[in-house]
């Protein structure tokens, strides 16, 4: 059995290391004790895929100071995380969203595009970001979903663009 879960060392590590966005989602009225469980935590890396093959492999490192803004099923923007630095160099996190439908949009820097996404096998850091429009996979953050994880991800590889 862990001591610790994944979510509890995020948050240990953001308040260290970096902050974590609210996703500046309403709690539902009358909600108290019970939203605090309902709410779910998404989030994921942004890595420098130096082979382009979609998934981080040994030695290729989080960047730090990317945007990512997490939309949502409209396509709105209802909130805005950057990056850390330091020992989660590469993570952003979105906290306390409702359940719904969502995608998450990474502002690469400049200098940088997409690599090939859907690569990676069960349980590797693999992009999930379609490089013609800059969002991941669509996720649907059910109340289930947030009951049982503690953390949906969407990673996002960058490569530097073709000159």
């Amino acid at each position: 059995m862990k001591s610790i879960s994944v979510l509890a060392a995020v948050i240990i590590s953001a308040f260290v290391f970096g902050s974590i966005a609210s996703a500046a989602v309403p709690a539902r009225p009358g909600s108290g004790a019970v939203y605090e469980r309902t709410v779910g935590t998404i989030g994921g890396t942004i890595f420098l895929d130096t082979d382009a093959d979609g998934v981080q492999g040994p030695g290729e490192r989080g960047l730090s100071g990317v945007a990512a803004h997490l939309l949502d099923a409209a396509g709105e923007r209802i909130a805005t995380a950057e990056t850390f630095a330091h020992a989660c160099e590469g993570l952003y996190i979105f906290s306390g969203v409702i359940p719904g439908n969502y995608t998450v949009e990474i502002v690469p820097p400049e200098g940088y595009g997409f690599t090939v996404p859907g690569m990676g096998a069960p349980g590797e850091t693999a992009s999930t970001v379609d490089a013609a429009n800059g969002t991941t996979t669509t996720i649907d953050l059910t109340e289930e979903a947030v009951q049982t994880m503690d953390l949906v991800v969407r990673d996002a590889g960058l490569v530097p663009a073709a000159a």
